[in-house]
């Protein structure tokens, strides 16, 4: 699986088609002087996925001529099916990086990543955008300090039993994304149905990632005539939380998925519940990360792991909906020398998931939904029936 983001940058007063050709060599230039930090995103999968030949093979780099105004295309009805064709495509599972630089006819420019999942998470590649960014605005290297060769040195190789994990099949009804978005104002009002006397936690993100499970399960039950089992997938990144300081900057994927699970007969009436479940299942996950040394961490990896595991292999008895969240990363800094994005936006997914992401103002957060087609229907009139927050 790749790790998808697009970069959307509007075109200044003074645009002319050379500047966008001078964009253009001043991406890939840097693009190579940033490679030499992150010399394995260059380099090949190998020995069944699980090292990386180093063979500066180099990453796969695309530029594209779009014959539309960027501005119109963003304001006048998105189709985030067409997001998907700034990305590169129909490339070798072994690459790790593949980059699409796309230009509009405007001047605007939208500029595509799609990393392996196999060695970058959300932090990773946050890491990589923000230095290819750094060298293309200064011209120098001297800050770019990327450390992939820490996980390997804490976390040496060892035999470990646990779960094959397979990405998402392509297979099966129709898979559409819809965007919504939750400004201040709406996550303000959320925050005010939950009983103020409760002891759980209950930041932002987690009030709107129970608000949307809630809408979920409600349209599950109406469905089925009955409450179902149903579980809430989401990654807890483990940097910043355990007792081991050198994980802070580590890169790769270091994060564990874990579970907020309502059985079929448990209270689930008010998004309090399902605060109380999503907050709980965060907080003692990372109370367990601070107290863990590296072995605590690799186990709780495989149970973690296995409990996610066993959920899925229940096919369509529970209802499983997997998330993930890049709130509190820094995209919207990414300027490579023509200025911060105007907006930074994921793409639509062949598999159900939800996606969540900071506005640009940073008080409010995109959600990014994707569901089998007749689901969507009924999700987003149920969305809208509480408050019209679709865009």
């Amino acid at each position: 699986m790749f790790v998808p983001i697009l970069f959307h940058y509007l075109p200044n007063s003074e645009w002319n088609d050379k500047e966008n050709t001078q964009r253009c060599d001043k991406l890939q230039k840097s693009l190579a002087e940033t490679l030499t930090k992150f010399y394995r995103l260059a380099g090949r999968l190998s020995n069944g996925d699980l090292s990386i030949h180093c063979n500066d093979e180099g990453v796969e780099y695309v530029e594209s001529k779009v014959n539309a105004d960027l501005a119109e295309f963003l304001h006048e009805g998105l189709k985030i099916e067409l997001l998907n064709d700034f990305l590169p495509t129909d490339l070798p599972s072994s690459l790790l990086l593949r980059i699409q630089v796309n230009t509009f006819n405007c001047g605007g420019l939208v500029i595509g990543i799609n990393i392996s999942h196999i060695i970058a998470d959300g932090f990773t590649l946050g890491s990589f955008f923000k230095d290819w960014a750094h060298i293309s605005q200064t011209g120098t290297t001297e800050s770019c300090l990327p450390s992939f060769g820490h996980l390997p040195l804490i976390f040496p190789s060892r035999a470990l039993s646990g779960p094959q994990v397979s990405p998402p099949s392509n297979i099966g009804p129709k898979i559409v994304t819809k965007r919504f978005v939750f400004d201040a104002l709406a996550i303000s009002k959320l925050k005010d149905t939950i009983n103020s006397s409760a002891t759980f936690i209950r930041p932002t993100l987690v009030v709107v990632q129970s608000f949307i499970w809630k809408v979920l399960l409600n349209n599950s039950s109406a469905k089925h005539g009955h409450s179902r089992g149903s579980s809430l997938l989401f990654p807890i990144n483990l940097r910043g939380k355990s007792n081991l300081p050198s994980l802070e900057h580590a890169l790769g994927s270091l994060f564990v998925t874990v579970a907020a699970t309502l059985e079929a007969n448990q209270l689930r009436k008010e998004l309090s519940d399902f605060v109380s479940v999503v907050g709980s299942t965060t907080r003692d996950t990372c109370a367990c990360i601070g107290k863990a040394n590296i072995n605590d961490i690799a186990s709780m990896f495989v149970t973690c792991g296995t409990e996610v595991m066993k959920k899925l292999g229940q096919g369509d008895q529970i209802d499983i909906y997997p998330s993930n969240s890049w709130c509190r990363f820094p995209p919207y800094e990414a300027d490579f020398g023509w200025g911060k994005p105007f907006w930074v936006s994921s793409v639509g997914k062949p598999f159900e998931v939800i996606i969540l992401n900071d506005t640009k103002d940073g008080g409010g957060i995109e959600a990014w939904v994707s569901l089998k087609e007749n689901e969507m229907t009924e999700f987003k009139r149920d969305l809208i029936f509480r408050r019209p927050l679709e865009k």
